[in-house]
């Protein structure tokens, strides 16, 4: 968009487009009752329809791989830059994911209400877990579309005694293993831009303003009166009645503390003026953490997924997805075991495989920070994998290795993979997985919601910044426990349930 044509004021700005933003954005410009601009750090390739579309963020077989934030981990376990993929572009990491639409546990969202956020129980969030399905085009694959590869996996791991199951999405389910639904359909990934934004594009209710990297919100007292951002190297100023973030993570946080909203001490440091002392900006940072074992794969791999790509089906890297419990586990589940393929690179056609097991309800807990009051610097992220005093988190992943080699060891899959390579059959004891942790694209909690009782808690339960009258974080940030699931859905679910609650 030219400077010249982009809106002075609107009556509702949202920073980031991403799976909230894009939501959010687009059921308030559908209202047809106010001007909503829409503010992306990364660019606008338009609607589904449209030819700019890179071929990656359209492929829904395997993660996207451009447009990419660049953030690194300070502390990948004690090692430096260990990536941590963010997507800079419309519709954020929605058009990057595995399109995997998995909700999570009950005891998700019992606990978040536990905390005091009234409205957000199992049974007050499920209509607009359906809501988000059904606008995300999520469905179930045909029989005739899940691999060989897949097909096995599931046998295998049903072998080891995970029931199969109708419903991965089955909220009070706590065992099972199944093929996941997903938001793509042929391959195609669709993203939230496609089923929020698109329909309004032409309304003339919503502005989106792609490559605008928002620097900071302004306030005027106890309230946010407009937003600065650097476009085509330029600083704009855009005035509104109400400001919505949905940055992320990793980028809500970094807005609100370049604005003066988080701990005053830390803000001063870096010569930020402090406006409102919230001391849990930034902090609650976690993710699900993972480990993987590794597999060549075998001629017999090889010629089944040729056979199956050859009579015209489309190859998934991921379909298959197994919820489990640790022994110590009290409720609901607290492991993900996900199998993948894909060809080697310069491997004459030759199919490798990994199993991954990811702990799904972790306790430890990182923390995010700014290096500076520069919007152009990356900032200081700690995931804090693994911290938790008793080694519990660390436990869980134990037992989801050795799950995951228990079901390598079923007849229906091992004749696929072959053995396990020796880059990963070393990982056989407690400092060998917190050396080789790895994550599952999840970062949640940087802005959590909770009461004003809470001292880290950011925003109440409409996502309401404490202390500010008219700013809103609406995104993953605000998650006060990563849900057990992918969250990309869980996250479209935040926005539906806070969007139906603002006129």
């Amino acid at each position: 968009m030219e400077l010249s044509n982009i809106p002075k004021h609107a009556d509702t700005l949202v920073i980031g487009a991403g799976t909230a933003g894009s939501i959010i954005a687009g059921r308030l410009a559908s209202k047809e009752n106010q001007h909503v601009v829409l503010l992306e750090a990364g660019p606008d390739f338009g609607s589904l329809d449209n030819k700019k579309w890179p071929v990656d963020l359209l492929n829904g077989t395997v993660i996207g791989e451009t447009h990419d934030w660049g953030y690194k981990s300070s502390s990948k376990n004690g090692e430096p830059n260990h990536n941590l993929e963010r997507a800079k572009v419309i519709g954020g990491c929605s058009s990057h994911n595995g399109c995997i639409a998995i909700w999570g546990s009950y005891v998700d969202y019992d606990t978040w209400e536990s905390y005091g956020n009234q409205g957000w129980s199992a049974k007050e969030v499920l209509p607009y877990f359906n809501k988000a399905n059904k606008t995300l085009g999520v469905r179930d694959f045909k029989k005739s579309e899940v691999t060989p590869f897949h097909s096995a996996c599931v046998t295998a791991i049903e072998k080891t005694g995970i029931p199969r199951t109708n419903n991965l999405n089955d909220l009070y389910e706590d065992n099972g293993v199944d093929i996941s639904p997903v938001n793509n359909l042929n391959g195609q990934r669709f993203n939230a831009a496609f089923g929020y934004l698109d329909p309004v594009r032409e309304n003339g209710y919503l502005s989106i303003v792609g490559d605008a990297l928002v620097d900071k919100i302004n306030l005027r007292g106890n309230k946010a009166c407009s937003v600065d951002a650097i476009i085509n190297k330029k600083r704009i100023n855009i005035t509104a009645e109400r400001i919505i973030v949905s940055g992320g993570a990793y980028e809500s946080p970094c807005i609100l503390m370049r604005s003066g909203i988080g701990c005053s001490s830390n803000l001063s440091h870096l010569g930020i003026k402090p406006q409102i002392n919230l001391n849990g900006v930034g902090e609650n940072l976690h993710d699900h953490p993972s480990i993987n074992i590794k597999f060549q794969g075998t001629d017999l791999l090889s010629n089944l997924m040729r056979e199956f790509r050859q009579n015209g089906n489309v190859v998934y890297s991921e379909q298959t997805i197994a919820k489990a419990q640790s022994k110590n586990c009290k409720e609901g589940f607290d492991l993900h075991v996900y199998p993948v393929t894909g060809i080697t690179e310069n491997s004459n056609g030759k199919w490798d495989c990994a199993i991954y097991a990811a702990n799904m309800a972790p306790i430890s807990r990182g923390h995010l920070a700014l290096n500076s009051a520069n919007p152009i610097e990356r900032p200081i992220i700690d995931q804090g994998y693994l911290n938790d005093s008793e080694d519990k988190d660390i436990g869980i992943l134990m037992e989801g290795l050795e799950l995951s080699r228990e079901i390598s060891h079923q007849k229906d899959i091992s004749e696929l993979i072959g053995k396990e390579l020796i880059e990963t059959s070393s990982i056989v004891s407690i400092d060998d997985i917190r050396k080789l942790a790895l994550h599952y694209y999840h970062p949640v909690g940087t802005c959590k919601m909770g009461p004003e009782s809470d001292s880290n808690a950011v925003v109440d339960n409409m996502g309401k910044v404490h202390g500010v009258d008219n700013l809103y974080v609406i995104d993953a940030s605000i998650m006060p426990d990563v849900p057990r699931g992918n969250t990309n859905i869980p996250v479209a679910m935040v926005a539906e349930r806070l969007v139906s609650t603002l006129t």
